[in-house]
């Protein structure tokens, strides 16, 4: 049996919470041993605040880069994945590219994007095609408003489908605006994929 989705618990867990459901998304709950889980928590939100606050900040690239480089070394018989951090240039909409790719081979995408200059955060991205990237957004939303229809709420149905669509070109984009991957230094994405 395959688990739903599941929703940020806090302003701030975007990115274990899209790691978790990458693993969903990849494996069934029986073939996930807790290890994954505890060590996707273990190392996420460690950004330090004002006044010594841990994860106030979210979680910093290095940690999405310990986690995928901790997943990739993890075998175990029912779990096996291959990670791929990528940065800067590496990030990119284009068709053939590595983030395509994985999509194309089962794989999904966990993807940073802006929502402000100074607010980031992870969507996991699930398919694509010419016009659409597909994702699952774990802040829930009931509607974007001022996108003009480039990023759009969408009906998750089952649990396990995306809920937000992004058009390719807008996310593309090297400006800094509202869902979209922004300047070329400040890209980051982690790449997962099951291997059987």
């Amino acid at each position: 049996m395959y688990s739903p989705f599941n929703y940020q618990i806090s302003e701030y867990d975007c990115v274990p919470t899209a790691i978790t459901n990458a693993i969903s998304f990849l494996f069934q709950r029986k073939e996930i041993p807790p290890m994954v889980i505890r060590h996707i928590y273990l190392y996420c939100l460690d950004t330090v605040g004002r006044d010594s606050r841990f994860g106030v900040g979210g979680t910093s690239k290095y940690a999405v880069r310990l986690v995928g480089n901790w997943l990739n070394s993890y075998r175990m018989k029912s779990f096996s994945v291959a990670t791929q951090f990528l940065e800067k240039e590496q990030v990119s909409m284009e068709p053939g590219g590595q983030i395509e790719s994985c999509l194309s081979e089962g794989g999904v995408v966990l993807c940073n994007i802006l929502l402000t200059l100074r607010d980031e955060h992870y969507l996991m991205v699930t398919a694509m095609d010419e016009t659409w990237i597909y994702c699952f957004d774990s802040y829930r939303r009931q509607f974007i408003r001022g996108m003009k229809g480039m990023a759009r709420v969408i009906d998750e149905g089952d649990g396990r489908s995306a809920n937000l669509k992004i058009r390719r070109d807008w996310a593309a984009q090297e400006q800094v605006n509202r869902f979209c991957l922004g300047p070329i230094p400040m890209r980051e994405s982690l790449l997962i994929r099951r291997i059987s």
